[in-house]
C-alpha cells in the first residue's frame, strides 16, 4: 500500500470568509476514478493541515514502475462532484521515488523489483496552498437540497348527491423513491441516481443531499444510452435546415469523431481532408463549433440539449423511479421518462408522485355509512347514475351511458359496487329477469371474492380473507365488511378503522356462470338485509328490503346483459372461421366480404377471387361488398362499429370508407354507420343497430404500389365490462389480392389475358385468407 502525505495551507483564505467545520476531502486520482482518499477538517487557518492518503499504486500490465497520480484537494463531496469542480490539483511522479525495502521494489541497491510485486512508496508533496477563489467555490458551488413528497393512487369517485366526480389522494406506504439527475449530450442521455427513501404510513417521504455546481464534463461520465425522443428532435430540426444526421455511431456514448463529421457535413465549406485516425481528435470540438453550422433551436435549448445548451449544471434536473415490494412481488409503480425531466429544480422541492395501478395503496378517500340503507354505486366501471332507468320508448333500461347515446349493455362477471348500512349484517340478492317475478340470486352467479386489509408491515402484506355467499338459517346471504370486523376484533386498526384495500365491493354478479340463469336480458337487482344475533345467526324477523340511502324508495339497479353467444353458420371455402383463420365462430357480430368486382356497372365488369393478381389503371374502380351483422333480435341489435383497413408492403397500412380512399354506402342497407352514433341519425331504432349490407368503390390510384394487399374488416359490439368495446366482443375477416399498376410496373405487368407465374405465389404468401367468387388469375 502506498502512502502520499502533505499539508494544506489555508492561510491566504480571509477571516471573515474561512470556515473552520468544513471538512476537506483529499484524493488520489488515476484515469477519471479515485484510488484512495481522506478527510481532514479545515481547523485553524494559521496552521497547515496534515494528511495522509494511502491507495494501489496504479501499475501497467507487465510494468515495473507505477504511473503518476494527480492529488485533488477540495470540500468533502463524492468521487464525480469531486472531480467535476475547482479543486486544488498537484502531479505526484510516483515512479521517482524509492519503493519500500520490505515491498520487493527497488532498494536503491540494484536489486530488480519482481513483474509481480505491488509497487509501495511514501511520498511527501510538502505544503500545499489554497487560493481564495477556489476556496469560494468549496462553501458556495455546493448545497443541501430537500426532496419533499408523497407516493400516491389517485382515485375518481362519482358523487350521487353533486352529480359530480372529485379525486382522493390514497397513499402507498413502504414504496422506494429513488432520485435521478439527467445529464443531455446530443442525443446521448445519462441517469445517476442522487439518492432513495422509503415511504411512511401516509405515503410521505424526504430525501437530502449536497449538489455542487460542476464543470460540464460529460466524458466523466458512464452508461450513456440513446434517447429515441431526442433523435427524432434532433433530426427534424436539422431536415428543416436542409441537413442531415450521419449514422448513429456504433458506441453507447458521446463520440467526438462523430460531431466532427456533423459539423463537417454541416459546414457551408468543408474541408477536403483525410478522415481522423480512431481516438484522435484534431480539433477542438466545443458548442460555439457546432452552433456556428448548426441551426438555432429554443426548444432544444429548454431541454437542455447539448450543443444547443452549454453551461454548467448548478442545479438537479430530476426524475423519479418508485417501486415497491406488495405481497411477494417487487413492483414499478412508477417510472418516469426523459418528457418528465424537473429541470433546474430550487433547493426545497415538493412533488406528488402519482402510482399506476399496480401500487397497493391504502384507501382513505371513504366516509362510513349511514345505517338502515344500501347504496349502489357501480356496476363494473360505470356509475349507477350513468346507468339508464327510462322505460321509454325507447327502452333504455340497464344501458350504460344513455344521456351520451352510447347506449351499452353489459356483460360478463360485473363487480358489483356500494355501500351497505352498518346495521345490516347480512344481505341477500334478488332478480327479476325482463320485468318478472323477485327470486333469490343463487350462486355462482351471486359470486364472492376477497378483499384485503393492511396489517401495517412495511412490505404491504396483506391478508385477504374471502367474502362469498354462504348457507345461514336457510338463507343464501354474504356478511358485511362491518360485521366481519365485529367477529374478527382481533385485525388491526388504524385511527380506529380497519384500513380495507376494497371498502366497497358488495358482490359478483356473473351473468355466465349459472346455467340457469338465461344471459341475454334485462335484469333488476335489489337488496334484502339481516341482522345477526350474539351467536351469530340470522335474526330471520329482522329480514327487510333495503331502501336506498337517502330515499324511501327500495335501492336497485337495472343491468341490460348481452354476452356473446359462440354460433355460426357451417364454415365455408368463402365464409370460414374457427382455429387456421382470422374469422371466430360467432354471429356476435360476424362480417364477411362477399365480393370485390373490377369496373362494376360497366361492360367489361368482372369479380376476383382471393389472391388474384388484378391489373388496375388509375381510373379502374374496385367495388367491395361486405357485410356486418349482428342477430336481429331484441335480446341483441348492439353492433358498436366497424372499419376496413389495406396492409401492404412493410407494416404500411390506409383506411378505406372514410371519405379519402372510397365511402361507405347502402348495398342495399341504408344505416351505413360506420359507428352506431352515425347509424342512429341514418334512422337506426335506438337503442338498436343490427347492421347490414354495405359496399365501398375504391380506384386503381388508391393502389399505390405493385403490391399484395390485404384488406382487412373488423367489427365490434359496444356491450360494456371496464373494456374497450373493440378488443372485447369483436370479429374480423380479410382478403388478399395483388395489385399491378401499369403506368406504376410495366415490366411486370402482363397483358389482358396473360398470366405471370412469378407473382401469383407473391400474391398467395402475404396473404389468403378467405375470397369471393372465382375469377381467371389476371384479367385486364
Amino acid at each position: 500500500m502506498s502512502e502520499i502525505t502533505g499539508a494544506i495551507d489555508l492561510s491566504k483564505i480571509p477571516e471573515d470568509e474561512f470556515d473552520p467545520e468544513l471538512d476537506l476531502r483529499v484524493a488520489v486520482v488515476r484515469d477519471g476514478a479515485v484510488l484512495g482518499s481522506t478527510v481532514v477538517k479545515a481547523g485553524n487557518r494559521r496552521e497547515p493541515v496534515r494528511f495522509a492518503v494511502q491507495f494501489e499504486a496504479p501499475l501497467l500490465p507487465g510494468a515495473t514502475l507505477p504511473c503518476p497520480v494527480r492529488l485533488l484537494a477540495g470540500p468533502d463531496l463524492d468521487d464525480m462532484e469531486l472531480m467535476g469542480i475547482d479543486t486544488l490539483s498537484h502531479v505526484v511522479d510516483l515512479a521517482g521515488q524509492r519503493a519500500d525495502p520490505d515491498s520487493g521494489g527497488d532498494t536503491g541497491q540494484g536489486v530488480e523489483p519482481s513483474p509481480n510485486a505491488s509497487y509501495e512508496v511514501k511520498v511527501d508533496v510538502g505544503i500545499l496552498v489554497v487560493d481564495i477563489s477556489i476556496y469560494n467555490c468549496w462553501l458556495f458551488c455546493c448545497r443541501t437540497y430537500t426532496l419533499r413528497g408523497r407516493v400516491v393512487c389517485r382515485r375518481w369517485q362519482y358523487n350521487p348527491a353533486t352529480g359530480q366526480w372529485s379525486f382522493c389522494d390514497a397513499p402507498v406506504p413502504g414504496a422506494t423513491v429513488e432520485a435521478y439527475d439527467v445529464d443531455r449530450f446530443f442525443f446521448w442521455y445519462h441517469r445517476d441516481l442522487i439518492k432513495s427513501a422509503v415511504t411512511d404510513v401516509n405515503g410521505n417521504f424526504v430525501i437530502r443531499f449536497r449538489w455542487c455546481c460542476l464543470r460540464w464534463r460529460p466524458w466523466l461520465l458512464q452508461s450513456w444510452a440513446l434517447d429515441p425522443d431526442m433523435l427524432n428532435q434532433i433530426q427534424e430540426l436539422l431536415a428543416r435546415a436542409g441537413l442531415r444526421l450521419p449514422p448513429a455511431p456504433p458506441g453507447p456514448g458521446p463520440d467526438p469523431l462523430y460531431l466532427q463529421q456533423l459539423a463537417a457535413q454541416a459546414s457551408m465549406a468543408p474541408k477536403s481532408r483525410m478522415p481522423a485516425a480512431p481516438g484522435v481528435v484534431d480539433e477542438p470540438m466545443s458548442a460555439e463549433t457546432l452552433m456556428a453550422v448548426l441551426p438555432p433551436s429554443p426548444e432544444l435549448a429548454a431541454l437542455h440539449i447539448w450543443p444547443w445548451w452549454d453551461r454548467n449544471d448548478c442545479a438537479p434536473d430530476v426524475v423519479f423511479r418508485v417501486t415497491q415490494l406488495c405481497g411477494d412481488t417487487l413492483r414499478v409503480i412508477r417510472n418516469e421518462s426523459n418528457a418528465q425531466i424537473r429541470w433546474d429544480i430550487p433547493a426545497n422541492l415538493h412533488v406528488t408522485l402519482l402510482a399506476n395501478s399496480l401500487a397497493c395503496c391504502l384507501p382513505s378517500c371513504f366516509d362510513p355509512e349511514c345505517p338502515e340503507c344500501l347504496k349502489v354505486t357501480f356496476v363494473g366501471c360505470t356509475a349507477t347514475e350513468q346507468i339508464g332507468v327510462t322505460a321509454g320508448p325507447p327502452d333504455l333500461r340497464g344501458y350504460a351511458y344513455p344521456a351520451l347515446t352510447l347506449d351499452r349493455p353489459f356483460y360478463g362477471s360485473l363487480q358489483i359496487r356500494g355501500g351497505v348500512g352498518s346495521d345490516v349484517d347480512y344481505f341477500k340478492v334478488q332478480v327479476s329477469r325482463n320485468g318478472g317475478p323477485w327470486s333469490d340470486l343463487a350462486e355462482p352467479a351471486f359470486g364472492g371474492f376477497t378483499r384485503s386489509y393492511w396489517d401495517g408491515s412495511s412490505a404491504v402484506v396483506a391478508p385477504a380473507p374471502a367474502f362469498t355467499p354462504i348457507l345461514k338459517n336457510g338463507q343464501t346471504v354474504m356478511v358485511t365488511r362491518r360485521h366481519y370486523e365485529d367477529l374478527h376484533p382481533a385485525i388491526p386498526r388504524f385511527g380506529g378503522a380497519v384500513i380495507w384495500y376494497d371498502y366497497d365491493t358488495l358482490f359478483y354478479f356473473d351473468t355466465l356462470a349459472n346455467p340457469g340463469l338465461t344471459p341475454d336480458a334485462l335484469y333488476q337487482l335489489r337488496f334484502v338485509g339481516y341482522s345477526a344475533d350474539a351467536a351469530d345467526n340470522l335474526v330471520l324477523s329482522s329480514e327487510r328490503i333495503l331502501p336506498s340511502c337517502g330515499q324511501q324508495t327500495t335501492e336497485s339497479v337495472y343491468i341490460r346483459i348481452d354476452n356473446q353467444a359462440n354460433v355460426h353458420p357451417l364454415p365455408t371455402a368463402l365464409h370460414p372461421c374457427g382455429p387456421g383463420t382470422v374469422h371466430d365462430c360467432t354471429v356476435e357480430p360476424d362480417c364477411h366480404i362477399r365480393q370485390i368486382c373490377v369496373n362494376e356497372g360497366t361492360p367489361g365488369q368482372y369479380c376476383i377471387s382471393a389472391c388474384d393478381m388484378v391489373r388496375l389503371s388509375t381510373n379502374d374502380t374496385l367495388t367491395v361488398h361486405f357485410s356486418v351483422t349482428v342477430p336481429p333480435t331484441t335480446e341483441d341489435g348492439h353492433l358498436g362499429a366497424y372499419t376496413m383497413t389495406a396492409e401492404y408492403g412493410v407494416a404500411q397500412t390506409f383506411d378505406i370508407g372514410t371519405g379519402l380512399h372510397g365511402t361507405f354506402v347502402a348495398d342495399p342497407t341504408f344505416e351505413v354507420g360506420p359507428s352506431y352514433a352515425e347509424a342512429l341519425m341514418q334512422g337506426a331504432p335506438r337503442p338498436h343497430w343490427y347492421g347490414g349490407h354495405y359496399k365501398v368503390t375504391l380506384r386503381g390510384s388508391d393502389f399505390e404500389r405493385c403490391c399484395a394487399y390485404i384488406l382487412r374488416l373488423r367489427a365490434w359490439k359496444r356491450t360494456a365490462n371496464c373494456n374497450d368495446p373493440s378488443q372485447v366482443h369483436r370479429n374480423e375477416f380479410e382478403v388478399a389480392f395483388t395489385i399491378l399498376r401499369p403506368e406504376l410496373c410495366p415490366d411486370v405487368c402482363p397483358e389482358p389475358g396473360e398470366t405471370q407465374p412469378g407473382l401469383a405465389g407473391a400474391g398467395a404468401a402475404a396473404t389468403g385468407r378467405a375470397g369471393a367468387p372465382g375469377a381467371p388469375n389476371v384479367r385486364g
